[in-house]
């Protein structure tokens, strides 16, 4: 498979040097870069993709002499982030400007393809005066391209920050230094998670694709802007609807909507990006919230049926950095809080999400890079990320909650060393 779309990449390469008859009008442009990164925990973590995807520090866990069996350390090295892509220019069409872009790396689709090449973005863009309109896999509307941090490891600030890609229909306008998008966007890898585990049926099934509008003001130096975004689920397709156990189909959905403030600052050399975010069930881009669901039961009274209710957090992160010469310093920290912890769950209750018993978290990571020249770039970071667990609690017979207690603090420090060969 792996030699399949490295073929690909090569066929494209020739399509960039037999391009059409009149190549005054096409051009194709390759880029990329090999990114090989060094990385050492100081404990276990929650993370993805043989730990580069960090999240956060794995919750304690206590042998009988009281020793924490997460807290052993771990070194790796990977170079999976290496990037490949292609951009293709062409004549104009129904009087817009033509651009396609495709990109790809080895980070995999999932855990197990880890190592083989996946597709990260793939799309046309048509570009009028005022309007544009692109068609493809491009970033989750949530994730501002222009305000992402300037870190180095895989996750980009998740779970603070927002990061996915999604299929979908991208409608920009623009007049001066205002903006307004309204996004439609289908899940391929990143899938919400439901009864069946991680699945993209439960957005299909619910015929609505995922929805977002935003509103931007884009200076010079200032940038500013709001977003909303809506999602429906149909977690589950049937149900036992009566004491003689008839199945029947179900149509309940779970619809939620999240909010986010975002900016980005100017100064001289220095630039400021921030992002504030209530997240309800932002758990397919990478980030922390999810969604309850309850299954009644039929009795004499009534027909069963499924009940969803959401539990939400609130992130905020901020990245600030400097290019001074060769030299680019900068430092990123993030914050986020359950708003629903301690919420009492009934035991015919499903959880699905991240971070539910999970009080609040942060990460603190500064950062040096140094630009050697001619595309390298060597890069030092030391990223802290402490996370306030709670202990399971029982309710009587009913259900269970979360208490945070000291013992159930934890925190985990990771070194990185990168090298960015980029052409």
């Amino acid at each position: 498979m792996k030699k399949i779309f490295l073929l690909s990449f090569l066929l494209m390469g020739m399509a960039a040097m037999a391009a059409p008859a009149d190549t005054s009008q096409w051009s194709f442009r390759m880029h990329g870069f090999v990114n090989p990164v060094l990385f050492a925990d100081s404990r276990q973590v929650v993370s993805g993709r043989e730990g580069m995807m960090l999240f956060f520090p794995a919750a304690p866990a206590f042998d009988a002499d009281g020793v924490n069996l997460n807290g052993i350390p771990s070194l790796n090295m990977l170079a999976i982030t290496a990037r490949l892509n292609l951009t293709i220019e062409g004549p104009d069409v129904l009087g817009a400007k033509m651009r396609g872009f495709i990109e790809g790396d080895f980070t995999g689709a999932t855990d197990p393809t880890i190592n083989m090449f996946r597709l990260r973005h793939a799309y046309l863009d048509m570009s009028w005066q005022h309007h544009s309109i692109l068609a493809g896999q491009y970033w989750h509307p949530m994730v501002i391209h222009e305000i992402m941090p300037m870190t180095q490891p895989l996750n980009m600030g998740a779970p603070f920050h927002p990061y996915a890609r999604y299929n979908q229909f991208r409608y920009r306008f623009h007049t001066g230094c205002f903006e307004a998008l309204a996004v439609a966007a289908f899940q391929l890898d990143n899938k919400s998670q439901g009864p069946n585990g991680g699945s993209t049926s439960y957005l299909r099934n619910a015929m609505v694709p995922e929805m977002n509008v935003q509103l931007r003001y884009n200076g010079q130096n200032v940038m500013v802007g709001v977003a909303a975004n809506y999602r429906r689920l149909l977690p589950h397709t049937s149900y036992v609807a009566d004491l003689l156990g008839n199945v029947r189909q179900c149509r309940t959905t779970y619809d939620h909507i999240s909010y986010s403030v975002f900016g980005r600052l100017r100064m001289g050399g220095w630039t400021l990006k921030a992002q504030t975010l209530l997240s309800d069930d932002l758990y397919e881009i990478c980030s922390v919230g999810g969604y309850l669901s309850q299954y009644v039961a039929p009795s004499n009274a009534g027909e069963g049926h499924y009940n969803y209710a959401p539990w939400t957090y609130t992130t905020v992160w901020a990245d600030l950095g400097r290019n001074k010469g060769h030299w680019r310093p900068g430092i990123f920290m993030g914050y986020g809080r359950n708003n629903d912890f301690g919420l009492s769950v009934e035991n015919n209750t499903e959880v699905y999400g991240r971070g539910f018993n999970i009080e609040y978290l942060y990460r603190v990571q500064p950062r040096i890079e140094y630009f050697a020249g001619n595309g390298l770039t060597l890069s030092l970071e030391l990223e802290h990320t402490f996370a306030q667990y709670g202990q399971r609690v029982t309710d009587g017979t009913t259900g269970y909650h979360y208490e945070a207690i000291p013992d159930m603090a934890v925190a985990n420090t990771r070194g990185i060393f990168g090298i960015t060969y980029a052409f």
